[in-house]
């Protein structure tokens, strides 16, 4: 028993042993299907004893990285080259009995990848960091074909400094290393920005300027639409362009270089240009109200009527409602409107017109029912005539110069009003009637001599004295009230006659015409005191005073009897020419009187 015993403790033994040799087999990494390769691409493992979950890293010592194991089997492992530093390495295969012997390998150095820029732009003297992988081994970086200073250098990061020499533009940016080279594009140009825009309001058609900074090669766009190049002139701090005929309002945007945007804080808004259509009234006087007809009139600052400006307000986009101003003149007017959007004239006429004024009636002296021409300034639209309060029609008109107008029957003198919305004017009209006479004076006068009619209606009248033929002539007075005449040649004692249109009227009283006393001859030739000299001649009988002496003596005493006019020879005569006077003044004899004792 004791020897079955020992039999299977020495069996267990030995299996233990055999077990034991089994585990610590390692595992032999015989072959490489390639001596070199880059990362990623796939290498097959040859060799024995690898196992059911082998392990293969790269590296030396401590610094090892595991690949990616894609099929394996006790003989064969396909893995995928790590992502590992590129140069010579050694790769291991490892399982649970141990580490395989390494074998040589090199990892080449791959293509460099750019994974990022910043920034995608700059100017020359700023810092670029590139970032990515495989950015060791350089051999260069160069913009175009300008080699970059590099300040700062890993295989995952660069630090270079944009060339001074570059012109502003795109560039191509290369990264070349011992794996290759990847080109990116780089902007040699400071980040555009605009800082203002001028003006905030404007019309299509109007100069827009951009404020701003690293604007060169900037191309416009307002709200989407592109601004004219042609029309454009672009400096680094300021842009010029011509806001486009469909522009509409937005913000400002400023591309450079294709690339690089940047846009306004402030809205542009578009103000198209206003059109007046037409006017409700096509006349008017201030302080109508006139309503103005057509489109884009929300942003209008100012309306005006010729050169005065009117007030106005803002009914709607189509229409604006403007307060005639006081103008200086009657006339046709052009109406316009301007804003922003620019200037509009209407092209409908507007007559603006004032009261009627400094009106004269022709003939100022006029007969009932007989025409009557009213001229004056500013006869435009006359609505209503008077005649001493009575309405009349108008027969027909010179528009703004003269009305013409028949005298009502029963019009009596007063005044005749012309009337248009704009006002009234008046002016005196004398209704002719026959004439009146109220006073002659004097009631005797020479012929040749002025005499004053007054009465009423007597201006244009004819006016006959007794004994005359033709009217008396103008004496300097030709009014209605009152008359001044000559007194013809021929007048004789007798009323006065004065002949209107309207009729004739004689005065009451007489007038009578006052002569010269004319001697033809007188005797005796010489006589002493108290004898009674006879003289004989024409208009004796008017003489009022008989002197001696050349007209010093006392008054002499006389008497008229028929023809002859008897004169006593008074006390205190002495030898001289006899006077005699009447109204019209003193004639003396032509030859003396002699006194006798």
């Amino acid at each position: 028993m004791k020897a079955i015993i020992s039999f299977f403790f020495l069996l267990v033994v030995l299996l233990g042993v055999a077990s034991c040799r089994v585990q610590r087999n390692p595992p032999e990494l015989t072959g490489l299907s390639a001596s070199e390769a880059f990362v990623g691409d796939p290498l097959l493992l040859t060799g024995y004893q690898f196992g059911s979950s082998p392990t293969v890293t790269f590296g030396i010592a401590t610094s090892v990285t595991t690949a990616a194991i894609t099929s394996q089997d006790e003989n064969t492992i396909r893995i995928v080259v790590p992502g590992i530093k590129p140069g010579p390495t050694q790769i291991r295969v490892q399982t649970d009995e141990g580490v395989s012997d390494p074998l040589p390998f090199v990892v080449k150095q791959p293509t460099p990848v750019v994974a990022a820029i910043s920034p995608t732009n700059g100017l020359q003297g700023s810092l670029v960091v590139i970032t990515g992988t495989f950015l060791n081994q350089i051999r260069r970086i160069r913009f175009d074909d300008v080699n970059a200073e590099i300040k700062d250098s890993t295989a995952q990061q660069l630090t270079i400094v944009v060339p001074a020499i570059l012109p502003r533009g795109p560039v191509p940016l290369v990264v070349e290393t011992a794996g290759g080279a990847v080109s990116n594009r780089f902007i040699v140009s400071g980040t555009p920005q605009i800082t203002s825009i001028s003006p905030l309001q404007a019309r299509p058609g109007a100069e827009l300027v951009i404020k701003g900074q690293n604007l060169t090669d900037g191309i416009v766009s307002i709200n989407g639409l592109v601004t004219d190049k042609a029309t454009t002139t672009v400096k680094d701090t300021e842009i010029r362009t011509i806001i486009p005929a469909t522009a509409t309002s937005g913000l400002v945007r400023v591309s450079v270089f294709e690339t690089l945007l940047t846009a306004s804080t402030d809205t542009l808004k578009i103000v198209q240009s206003p059109l007046i259509a037409n006017l409700l009234a096509q006349d008017g006087i201030t302080g109508d109200k006139l309503t103005i007809v057509g489109r884009n009139f929300r942003d209008i600052t100012a309306v005006s009527l010729g050169s005065t400006p009117a007030t106005f307000r803002i009914i709607s986009d189509t229409q604006l409602e403007a307060t005639v101003p006081a103008l200086a003149a009657s006339g046709p007017v052009k109406v316009s409107a301007s804003g922003i959007g620019g200037t509009t004239t209407a092209t409908d006429p507007f007559f603006f017109y004032l009261p009627p004024s400094n009106l004269v009636v022709t003939p100022s002296q006029q007969l009932p029912g007989r025409p009557l021409t009213i001229s004056g300034k500013n006869l435009y639209r006359i609505t209503t005539v008077t005649v001493s309060g009575i309405q009349v029609p108008i027969t027909s008109r010179n528009e703004g110069v003269d009305l013409l107008i028949g005298v009502p029957p029963d019009a009596l003198s007063g005044q005749v009003v012309v009337s248009s919305r704009a006002g009234s004017a008046s002016a005196p009209l004398s209704v002719l009637q026959p004439p009146v006479i109220t006073a002659v004076l004097p009631t005797k006068a020479r012929p040749g001599d002025q005499v004053v009619i007054q009465g009423n209606f007597l201006m244009n009248a004819q006016i006959f004295f007794t004994g005359a033929v033709t009217a008396a002539a103008d004496g300097g007075k030709n009014e209605d009230k009152e008359r001044w005449v000559i007194v013809p040649t021929a007048t004789q004692t007798g009323p006065i006659r004065i002949v209107n249109a309207a009729g004739e009227t004689t005065s009451t009283t007489s007038f009578t015409p006052i002569r010269l006393v004319t001697i033809t001859d007188f005797t005796p030739k010489s006589a002493k005191a108290g004898i009674e000299v006879f003289f004989t001649g024409q208009n004796l009988a008017t003489v009022t005073a008989v002197k001696f002496n050349g007209g010093t003596s006392a008054p002499a005493t006389f008497r008229v009897s028929g023809g002859t006019l008897a004169v006593t020879v008074p006390a205190d005569a002495v030898t001289g020419q006899i006077c005699l006077t009447n109204d019209a003044g003193t004639v003396c004899t032509s030859s003396n009187f002699t006194v006798t004792k």
